[in-house]
C-alpha cells in the first residue's frame, strides 16, 4: 500500500483500540470512516489482498445472505475476509478489511492471495464499492421501496446499481430473477450475468400481498401478467406487449416442503454437469424469504468453487446475526427477535406469526435517521391479517409507537402502547401469555439494535417447558379483497339515519391502486371506509384499474395517491383518456376527492419528470413546476393551519415538484413551518377545490387528521341529501399519535 494508506490504515487501528479496549464499545464503521477521511481510495489499495471477492446487495436479506456465503466458502479452511456485522456502507467495508488485512496477508501464497472477500453492501452505495473493489460477483437479492426519504424511488436505486456494474465490467451480476426489477438490471447492464429463482413446480400458495413495487414491463411500461407470484412482485412473470419475461434460470429451486422445524427445498443447477447436484437442504426458519437467502448464497459459493456439499453442514451451524431471527430465553419467557424495515419484510414475519398461531407480537418503529423519517410505509403493511387471529394479543412501541397503534386500530387489531422490550415481556406475562408460547418481537433498524441491546442486559431465566403445536406454515386461509372487510351491505349494522343509503352505500373509489400506492396512501382508502362503518353509513369500496372505463357517476369520493415515475406516467396516459369524466366529477358534480402529491400534481396543468414536462388533466387552477436544483426536494415533518378543520393538518411531505396555485384556488391552509408546503416558498399547502382536498402529506395524510376525513364523508353525505353533523368518534389512538407527532415539528415560522 502507499505511504498514505499506511497511514490512513494505522489510524484506523488506532481508533479501533481506543473503542474496543477502552470504551468497550465494538466500534461500528468508525475506524472506516477515519480511514477514508485520511485515504478516500483506501479500498482501491486492499483490494489485490482478495484472490476473488463477492458482495451482496439488494433491500431484504443481505445479511443473513452474506453470513451463509462467508461461512459456506470458509468451510474448507479458505481465509474469508467479511462484514458480518453488517456495517454495509463504504466505511463499514473498509473497516473489515482493515480489521482483517494481517489475516488475508498471512493467507497469501506463493502463486498470489489466497484470501477471499464477501461484503454485505447498502444498494446506494453499490456506486462508491464496485468501482474500487472490482468484486468478482455482485449478488443482487431484491428490489423493494425502502426509506424513500433518503433512497428516493426504486428507478434511482435500479440506476444508482446500474452505474455500479458498469463500472466495473468484469464483475459478473448474479440476480433474483424473480423479481422484475433486478431482471431489468441485469438486461440493461453488459456484464456477464446468472439467474437464480423459483421453478414453477416449487412455487405454492402463497397469499399476495396487498401491495407490490412493480408489476410493469421494464421495457415498455406494460402491466406484467403473472404465472405465480411468491410475495411482493417475484414471481413467473411476463409481458403480453412486447413479450419480455422473466430470464432463464441457471439455478432453480424445484421443490419446497415446510417442516415443524423448518424448510427443506432442493436446488438444481440447469447446467446438468455441475457436480453435486441437485442438492437438497433443510433450513431451520419459515418463510420462503429465508429460501430466498440460502438459494442465493449457494448458488454464489458453487461458482466461487466452494463445496456445496458441505452447505448443510453451515446452514445446521448457522447462527443469526444479532435481531435476525435470533431465538432468545429473557426473563423465562421464549422470543424471537427480528429486523423487518419495509412492508415486504413486515408481511413476511405477520406470516410466520399466523403459520405459528402466536398468542402475542410486539412491533417497535423508530423514525431515527437511519430508519427514513417518513413511517408511511406501515399502511402498506397487511396488518388485517392479524385481524383473523383470536387471543392474539398485540403491542405497538418505538418512537412512533403511538402512529402504529393507529394503523393496527384500522387493522382492526387493538394493541397497547409498550415503551421497552421489558414492558412487553411483563405485559404479556400478566396477560396470560404462558411461558412457553414465543413472544414475537419485531422492529425496523434502530428499534431493533436497541432493543438487542436492551435484552443483552435483562437475564434469561428458566427455560421454558414444552411447546405448543403449530400449524404449517402453508396453512395460510385465504382473504376477501383488502376493503371488502369494511364492506356493511348486508352484513352489519345501518344506523337508522342512514337507512336510505342501504341501496346505493356510500362508495368510495381508488383511482389506479396498484400505479399509485408509493407512500401508504392505500391506508386513506381503508381510514375513510372504517369511519363511515363504525358509524353505522353503509358503505363500499371500488376500483378503478387501467383499462377500465373512468365512470365515476355513482362516485361519493375518491381517492389517488402517488407514485413512482414509472406508474405515475402510465397513468397520466390513461387519465388523458378520462379527462372529461374527471372534470365532470369535481367541476360539474362536485363530487368529494382526495387527491395526494402526484394524483395531485397530475389535476393541474402539468407537471415534470426529470427535465419532460408532461401534460396534466388541467382540471383544477395549478402547476407544478421544476426545482431550480433537481436534487432539491421539500421532506420533512410538517403541519399546516386550514380553515376547513378545527385542528391543525399533520403529515410528512417529500417531493421535489413545486406547485402554485392560480390566483382564484384556495390553498388547503398556510404552512406553520417555514419553507415547506407547495413550494417552500409562499406559504401555502395543498388546495381545496368544491369536494377536493389536494395536498402533498404523506402519513398516511387522513390517520393523523380524522377530522379531514370527517370533512369529505360530510361532504359526501351533503351531496346525497344528509346535512346532519356526523356522530362524534373517540379518536383516542389518534389524539396520541398527534401528540407525539406534534413534538416532532421543527421551529414554526
Amino acid at each position: 500500500m502507499s505511504v498514505r494508506s499506511t497511514a490512513a490504515a494505522t489510524a484506523a487501528s488506532i481508533a479501533r483500540f481506543g473503542i474496543q479496549r477502552v470504551l468497550h464499545r465494538r466500534g461500528g464503521s468508525i475506524p472506516g470512516i477515519i480511514a477514508l477521511r485520511l485515504d478516500p481510495g483506501i479500498l482501491r489499495e486492499m483490494a489485490p489482498l482478495f484472490a476473488a471477492s463477492v458482495v451482496v446487495t439488494g433491500t431484504n436479506g443481505k445479511t443473513t445472505t452474506t453470513n451463509l456465503l462467508a461461512d459456506c466458502l470458509a468451510a474448507d479452511g479458505t481465509c474469508v475476509i467479511t462484514n458480518r456485522a453488517g456495517n454495509n456502507m463504504e466505511a463499514g467495508i473498509a473497516g473489515a478489511i482493515l480489521e482483517d488485512r494481517r489475516r488475508a496477508r498471512a493467507a497469501r501464497g506463493a502463486s498470489g492471495p489466497a484470501a477471499i472477500g464477501c461484503f454485505e453492501c447498502d444498494e446506494l452505495y453499490t456506486a462508491r464499492v464496485l468501482p474500487k473493489l472490482k468484486p468478482t460477483y455482485l449478488v443482487l437479492l431484491n428490489l423493494f421501496r425502502d426509506q424513500l426519504d433518503r433512497y428516493g424511488e426504486i428507478d434511482h436505486t435500479q440506476d444508482v446499481i446500474a452505474g455500479a456494474l458498469a463500472s466495473s465490467p468484469a464483475t459478473t451480476l448474479i440476480y433474483n430473477a424473480d423479481d422484475p426489477l433486478c431482471a431489468a438490471i441485469a438486461r440493461r447492464v453488459e456484464n456477464p450475468t446468472i439467474a437464480f429463482g423459483f421453478a414453477a413446480t416449487a412455487a405454492g400458495d402463497e397469499e399476495p400481498d396487498k401491495v407490490s413495487d412493480s408489476r410493469f414491463c421494464a421495457v415498455c411500461n406494460a402491466p406484467l401478467t403473472y404465472e405465480y407470484v411468491l410475495y411482493g412482485q417475484l414471481g413467473s412473470y411476463r409481458c403480453p406487449t412486447c413479450g419480455w419475461q422473466r430470464p432463464d434460470l441457471a439455478f432453480a429451486v424445484t421443490s419446497v416442503e415446510t417442516t415443524e422445524d423448518g424448510q427443506r427445498f432442493t436446488l438444481e443447477a440447469r447446467d446438468a454437469a455441475r457436480a453435486g447436484f441437485p442438492c437438497t437442504a433443510h433450513i431451520a426458519y419459515h418463510g420462503l424469504y429465508m429460501v430466498y437467502n440460502a438459494m442465493a448464497a449457494l448458488t454464489a459459493a458453487t461458482l466461487m468453487g466452494a463445496d456445496g456439499a458441505r452447505f448443510q453442514q453451515t446452514l445446521d451451524r448457522y447462527q443469526p446475526a444479532r435481531g435476525r431471527m435470533q431465538k432468545l430465553t429473557v426473563k423465562g419467557r421464549k422470543l424471537l427477535v427480528n429486523l423487518a424495515k419495509n412492508p415486504v419484510g413486515f408481511d413476511r414475519i405477520i406470516q410466520i406469526i399466523q403459520a405459528t398461531e402466536a398468542r402475542a407480537c410486539a412491533f417497535f418503529i423508530n423514525d431515527k435517521d437511519a430508519d427514513g423519517h417518513d413511517i408511511s410505509w406501515i399502511y402498506d403493511v397487511d396488518f388485517e391479517r392479524l385481524a383473523r387471529m383470536r387471543d392474539l394479543t398485540v403491542y405497538a412501541g418505538g418512537t412512533r409507537a403511538e402512529d402504529l397503534q393507529v394503523r393496527l386500530k384500522y387493522a382492526g387489531v387493538p394493541s397497547t402502547v409498550v415503551r421497552s422490550a421489558e414492558e412487553a415481556i411483563d405485559r404479556a406475562a400478566s396477560a396470560g401469555i404462558g411461558a412457553a408460547d414465543t413472544l414475537y418481537i419485531v422492529g425496523n433498524y434502530t428499534a431493533t439494535l436497541e432493543l438487542c441491546d436492551e435484552l443483552d442486559r435483562l437475564p434469561a431465566g428458566e427455560t421454558p417447558q414444552g411447546e405448543r403445536t403449530h400449524a404449517a406454515a402453508d396453512a395460510l386461509c385465504a382473504d376477501d379483497a383488502a376493503w371488502a372487510r369494511w364492506s356493511l351491505v348486508g352484513r352489519g349494522t345501518i344506523a337508522p339515519l342512514y337507512r336510505e343509503l342501504a341501496a346505493r352505500p356510500l362508495t368510495i373509489c381508488h383511482l389506479y391502486p396498484q400505479e399509485l400506492n408509493l407512500y401508504g396512501d392505500t391506508g386513506n382508502v381503508a381510514i375513510l371506509a372504517a369511519r363511515c362503518a363504525w358509524r353505522g353509513i353503509p358503505v363500499r369500496v371500488t376500483t378503478l384499474n387501467r383499462g377500465e372505463a373512468a365512470d365515476l357517476s355513482g362516485v361519493d369520493i375518491a381517492v389517488i395517491g402517488g407514485g413512482a415515475d414509472r406508474d405515475q406516467l402510465a397513468v397520466q396516459h390513461e387519465l388523458m383518456r378520462h379527462r372529461e369524466a374527471v372534470d365532470r366529477y369535481l367541476n360539474h358534480d362536485k363530487g368529494a376527492m382526495l387527491a395526494i402529491c402526484g394524483g395531485y400534481q397530475l389535476l393541474g396543468r402539468h407537471y415534470f419528470l426529470g427535465d419532460e414536462k408532461i401534460e396534466g388533466l388541467g382540471v383544477i387552477g395549478i402547476e407544478t413546476r421544476r426545482a431550480d436544483n433537481p436534487t432539491d426536494r421539500l421532506i420533512g415533518n410538517v403541519a399546516v393551519r386550514a380553515d376547513i378543520v378545527d385542528a391543525d393538518i399533520l403529515g410528512f411531505e417529500n417531493h421535489g415538484g413545486r406547485t402554485y396555485l392560480d390566483a382564484d384556488e384556495a390553498p388547503l391552509g398556510t404552512s406553520v413551518v417555514a419553507g415547506t408546503g407547495n413550494n417552500g416558498t409562499d406559504g401555502y399547502e395543498g388546495i381545496v377545490h368544491h369536494g377536493l382536498v389536494g395536498t402533498y402529506f404523506h402519513g398516511p395524510v387522513l390517520s393523523k387528521n380524522p377530522a379531514l376525513a370527517d370533512w369529505l364523508i360530510a361532504w359526501a353525505l351533503r351531496r346525497r341529501g344528509i346535512e346532519e353533523p356526523l356522530e362524534a368518534l373517540t379518536d383516542a389512538e389518534e389524539a396520541g399519535a398527534r401528540r407525539a407527532f406534534e413534538k416532532k415539528l421543527p421551529h414554526r415560522a
